[in-house]
């Protein structure tokens, strides 16, 4: 006999206590079945695959709606449809875990191997070569000719090595190398002088004692390697599904101002923002997947879709979300183009400083 059949029905919800009538299949204040029957292990499995269903169903019906429909699940959950389809914001968050491991999984450790300089170079060899730099440091600081000589052959500077602030300043002037060889002088200063304040590397390689350089000598001490480019990029890419997830935010707000309407708030959409990123998280997802088999084959289909599909859903996303005019809706799009690169910039720098402070 099922849970649910009439002669087990109560006039109290067991759950919560709340009159209930012999008709009452479900208890009207919390939901839970009305059934004072005990538990059998066929009642527990066929109430733990209603419940997998139930959830199954809703995200079956969400993936279904993104891949086949742009910008309709945001419209019809903002409508009233939960039930049909699973919460955008908790989809997105379950998507950009999901995306977060599959990042992990493709890229490895991609990560130098070594932990330290001491096991990048053997340990005496390390030793020796901070030997010779801090002899040609001080070689160069005092010996004007020379120094003049080195710079004319446009020597190559040693990330290994340690340099003063001062001396970087006045012989590395490309790009950001500047900001790069002062933190690998901090980070080899603190692997060859370990036992040193921060306040002693500062003032020993002549760095103002100030919130900046204690900051930059602090974040030196967490590299792996003297690679910086390449772990900064790697540490980047390996967190933007949670860059993003914080992005969208801000990002929403181009939505609000290109589509204004009182008909239609902020949260809405906020709604919309986090079920178009949800397609491109589940396209990077199966570019991941593809790049199992075949990254040339990967990288060619993400080209195509960034190029291409993307932009044609995004299109009709807004369409079908909107519900404005095909050229009213032509226009935004143009109009959301470089309004986009905007805020995206906006929140590239945010999105940095975050990154940096929780390096």
């Amino acid at each position: 006999m099922s849970r649910k059949d009439i002669k087990y029905r109560g006039t109290q919800c067991i759950n919560c206590e709340t009159s209930l009538d012999i008709s009452e299949k479900y208890c009207h204040h919390c939901g839970q079945l009305n059934s004072t029957k005990k538990l059998t292990i066929k009642d527990f499995i066929e109430e733990f695959f209603a419940n997998f269903y139930a959830y199954d169903s809703r995200l079956r019906n969400s993936i279904i709606s993104i891949f086949t429909k742009p910008g309709a699940l945001a419209r019809e959950f903002n409508e009233g449809k939960r039930h049909t389809y699973a919460n955008p914001f908790r989809l997105f968050l379950s998507v950009s875990i999901i995306l977060f491991i599959t990042f992990n999984l493709t890229e490895g450790d991609n990560s130098p191997a070594s932990d330290t300089a001491k096991e990048e170079l053997a340990k005496e060899q390390f030793k020796e070569e901070i030997k010779k730099d801090s002899a040609a440091l001080k070689l160069l600081n005092t010996n004007v000719t020379i120094k003049d000589n080195l710079l004319k052959n446009k020597i190559e500077y040693s990330k290994d090595s340690i340099y003063t602030k001062d001396f970087i300043d006045k012989n590395i002037n490309r790009n950001l190398d500047p900001l790069v060889y002062y933190i690998t002088s901090l980070r080899n200063f603190h692997l060859k002088y370990p036992e040193k304040s921060d306040d002693q590397t500062l003032k020993e390689l002549g760095f103002e004692n100030n919130f900046t350089y204690n900051t930059m000598c602090n974040k030196a001490k967490l590299f792996k390697s003297n690679n910086i480019y390449e772990e900064l990029f790697d540490y980047f890419y390996q967190k933007l599904p949670f860059f993003i997830f914080l992005s969208l935010p801000i990002l929403t707000l181009m939505f609000w101002l290109v589509f204004y309407s009182r008909k239609i708030n902020y949260t809405e959409h906020l709604v919309f923002a986090y079920t178009f990123f949800t397609f491109i998280f589940l396209c990077m997802m199966i570019f991941n997947l593809i790049s199992f088999i075949s990254e040339s084959l990967s990288n060619f289909i993400a080209g195509i879709s960034f190029a291409f599909l993307f932009p044609i859903y995004f299109y009709k996303s807004l369409r079908n979300f909107y519900q404005q005019s095909r050229w009213i809706t032509v226009l935004k799009f143009l109009i959301l183009n470089p309004l986009f690169f905007l805020f995206l910039g906006i929140c590239t720098l945010i999105m940095m400083l975050i990154g940096i402070i929780l390096f």
